[in-house]
């Protein structure tokens, strides 16, 4: 196991002071102990000890049930734990184990092993249970305070059994587990949203609320996370789903989730449509030992009758272990799509801000809201696990944090930006001087008139920027077939003897697979390797010299220029490099795409950009080490040496994954130093970099009347609820609607001298340094434009892009 590094220094008390100051944060960690639980068996009295034992043992059936078949083995002990409970007292099932403060004898076990008549499913099932190990159960165990093991939670027998009380708790309260990410909602107390589409036709979602919660160790206690949470689903089964994309594919739904209401909102991921296989197809049932068709067995089972006899069957692919041999197998689980019900919201109801602004209404706290429900929800967990032995305090929630100071952000002809409410607004000269020249409009001819008043509005626009826009010159073309758009600029510039234009914007009605084909023409490998801008007419109703000025910058970024600096944190060596590593949510031909984007000059302005395609959960980046170099090489191509410090923020991975990341990644990073010159070494840290998290920080004014908010941009949480060793949360933007969502940073390699608080500055300062947003974002530029480019090649490219657009950000 490779140790993680310690937390470095901070800087001197004065240093520190000038850079930040302190503040009081409430959050929704609770602190938890641990006391003896209270036993039907046990008549002493419940007290703190120091020495609880609890025996774990492993849970078998006959006849046997996968481990993994979660529903049925939780219907099987719900049947029997009465009885149970009246054998050995009070105990908790995690689906695997069972875990009782009681050491068993045999005659309890062979008790247990003779409760009759557990008839679940059909079927009447005995329980037979296997002692494994003892351990001990109190904060100090949890806490792991050996923090050389980045896995100390996940294997943590103290932390999975506090999980597995508290999830027994809530199916108790009948609360359902939606997903396995210990997200329980009420299923009773659901609200439906009614969205009118853009065709005027009306859709109806479902919102489900509940809360979610996390055992988490820190330096000194143990934390329990209690978050508020919200599910939607859609009443569009996955057969209507399935009849509207008909025109383009049946095969659509595939790589999305299902639902599944009449097995306890089960989740599937569709991998497959089988249009040979329908409802009448018959398959072998080992419960009943006879070939049965799926409609029967569906109405055998569930008493659910299937309407549509000739609908194709859904194949979701279930990994699963078998239960003797704990051989890992996969097994094709057959779906009817008219009893599926699709998850989540389409990309249409994505992009339609009346439809996300309804769904809000329903789903979306206030940071006062969602603080009192965390309270609320930590008042109602600590009632009911008393008897388990947890003691939850919900007010004790007060911590410490630091402010940082925004940085000084620096303009053209000597202006600075106002960050004192972190955003700010452009209306500057950028920092390096820009002329438009030679560039090119494409459009149809009935859309020329429109596209001459944006020329002259982009004109005006960036007369405040002192960007200087020529006159383009105009293709008009007759429909709005990719291939004619493109036939035309290769006449003019490929086939002809004119020199290719500085950028191209594409004007007209937005359509996804026309704006496709067009970027993947101008930044392909094969194309010509011109940055491109498509302009919709519909975008300059509203505001149109604000969108104008917009847009003179998103091309000015494009072409590699310098919009503004930020301040660069005292200590911070000139000659240091910044990277980000980004992975895509969706993928190509089943692997993922993850963006590379290096800093190349001392203000962190200019990148090198590329991406990697790699496969499913390949952590490695096997070709990163070739990456690297070529950034490496860009930069010394830049500034005449090679960085001396690298600063790494790389996507979370999950924490199973992180020691194949310190292995496999750190490595190739380093033998990418190696491949430059033989006594390259430079200082460089590596951080994960995770915005997926439910810890939640608040604000609270001195007054205490007024509401609770969110905590201002350059918030860092580095004390009591985090590990010894470096890691911290940071609340980088300013957050003015909804919750604000920290970033947690972890450090897996550090050989930097650099002090903590100079950590937490530079991280917080490349906030600001993100040239589509005027204001902090959630991470450090250099990731947030790798995060672009993932999206970019995943979404639109689908190919590596023309090796003559990497220094420059043709993905924005």
């Amino acid at each position: 196991m490779i140790a993680l590094p310690k937390r470095p220094q901070k800087s001197a008390f004065n240093d520190a002071n000038r850079i930040c100051q302190r503040v009081k944060l409430l959050t929704n960690m609770f602190v938890m102990q641990i006391e003896e639980p209270q036993s039907s068996n046990q008549g002493k009295s419940q007290s703190y000890v120091d020495n609880i034992i609890c025996y774990q043992y492993d849970v078998e059936f006959e006849p046997s049930i996968a481990e993994d078949n979660r529903n049925l083995r939780y219907a099987v002990f719900k049947k029997a734990s009465k009885s149970i409970e009246d054998i050995i007292g009070k105990f908790s099932f995690s689906g695997k184990s069972l875990f009782s403060m009681m050491s068993l004898k045999k005659d309890k076990i062979d008790q247990i092993k003779s409760i009759e008549s557990i008839d679940a499913d059909g079927q009447k099932y005995t329980i037979l249970l296997r002692f494994t190990k003892c351990f001990e159960v109190n904060e100090e165990s949890a806490q792991n305070l050996d923090k050389t093991s980045v896995n100390f939670r996940k294997g943590n027998q103290v932390t999975q059994l506090l999980h597995v009380i508290l999830k027994t708790i809530m199916r108790e309260q009948n609360y359902k587990e939606i997903g396995k990410n210990s997200k329980f909602f009420d299923i009773y107390s659901k609200s439906e949203i009614v969205i009118e589409n853009r065709d005027k036709t009306k859709s109806v979602l479902e919102a489900y609320k509940g809360f979610t919660f996390n055992a988490s160790p820190s330096q000194q206690k143990l934390f329990l996370m209690v978050d508020y949470a919200s599910r939607i689903l859609r009443k569009e089964t996955a057969l209507q789903y399935m009849n509207q994309s008909q025109n383009e594919s049946n095969n659509k739904i595939v790589g999305q989730s299902v639902i599944t209401k009449y097995n306890n909102f089960q989740i599937y991921l569709i991998n497959r449509v089988d249009f040979n296989k329908t409802p009448s197809s018959t398959f072998f049932c080992k419960k009943s030992n006879k070939q049965i068709s799926f409609a029967q067995y569906y109405k055998e089972r569930y008493n659910i009758t299937i309407q549509k006899m000739n609908q194709p069957l859904l194949v979701h692919k279930r990994k699963y272990r078998e239960p003797n041999t704990n051989t890992q197998k996969v097994e094709e689980v057959f779906l009817i799509p008219e009893i599926c019900f699709m998850t989540g919201l389409t990309d249409e109801q994505r992009k339609d801000f009346q439809a996300m602004k309804e769904v809000a209404n329903h789903t979306k706290l206030s940071p006062q809201q969602r603080y009192l429900n965390s309270v609320k929800n930590c008042q109602f967990l600590s009632a009911k696990a008393k008897s388990s032995g947890l003691q939850i305090d919900h007010q004790s929630n007060q911590i410490e944090a630091i402010q940082l100071k925004p940085p000084r952000i620096t303009f053209g002809a000597g202006k600075f930006a106002n960050t004192e409410r972190s955003n700010f607004d452009m209306r500057a000269p950028t920092l390096d001087k820009f002329k438009f020249h030679d560039w090119s409009i494409i459009c149809n001819r009935n859309d020329k008139n429109q596209a001459e008043n944006f020329v002259d509005m982009l004109k005006r626009a960036s007369q405040a920027h002192n960007i200087d826009v020529q006159n383009p010159s105009y293709f008009e073309t007759k429909d709005w077939k990719a291939q004619n758009w493109i036939n035309q600029f290769d006449k003019q510039f490929i086939d002809g003897v004119k020199q290719l234009p500085q950028f191209v914007v594409t004007f007209g009605k937005f359509d996804s697979l026309f704006y496709s084909q067009m970027k993947e023409y101008f930044a392909s490998q094969n194309g010509p390797g011109i940055a491109s801008q498509h302009i919709t007419p519909r975008s300059m109703q509203k505001n149109a010299m604000s969108v104008a000025s917009k847009i003179a910058l998103q091309i000015a970024s494009k072409l590699g220029g310098t919009i503004w600096s930020v301040e660069i944190p005292k200590g911070i060596n000139p000659n240091t490099m910044i990277i980000g590593i980004e992975t895509s949510m969706k993928k190509i031909k089943n692997q993922q795409v993850a963006g590379i984007v290096a800093s190349l000059n001392k203000d962190f302005t200019q990148y090198y950009s590329e991406i990697d395609v790699r496969k499913d959960n390949d952590t490695a980046l096997p070709t990163l080490s070739n990456i690297i170099k070529k950034a490496l090489e860009a930069f010394e191509k830049c500034n005449n040496i090679l960085p001396e410090e690298i600063i790494i923020y790389r996507q979370g991975l999950g924490e199973g994954q992180i020691q194949q990341s310190l292995k496999y990644e750190i490595n190739a990073i380093q033998n990418a130093f190696k491949s430059m010159k033989s006594q390259y070494n430079p200082r460089f840290a590596f951080f994960q970099v995770n915005k997926k998290v439910g810890q939640k920080f608040y604000q609270q004014s001195q007054r205490q009347s007024e509401e609770i908010q969110n905590p201002g941009s350059g918030t860092i949480i580095a004390s009591e609820v985090i590990q010894n060793n470096f890691e911290f949360f940071m609340a980088a933007q300013n957050c003015n609607s909804g919750v604000c969502t920290p970033t947690k940073y972890t450090c897996l390699y550090n050989s930097t001298n650099l002090k903590e608080d100079q950590f937490w500055q530079l991280t917080y300062f490349q906030t600001f340094n993100y040239y589509n947003w005027q204001g902090p974002v959630r991470i450090p530029a250099a990731m947030k434009y790798a995060e672009k480019l993932a999206k970019f090649i995943s979404d639109t490219l689908q190919d590596q892009a023309n090796e003559d657009l990497a220094t420059t950000l043709f993905y924005l």
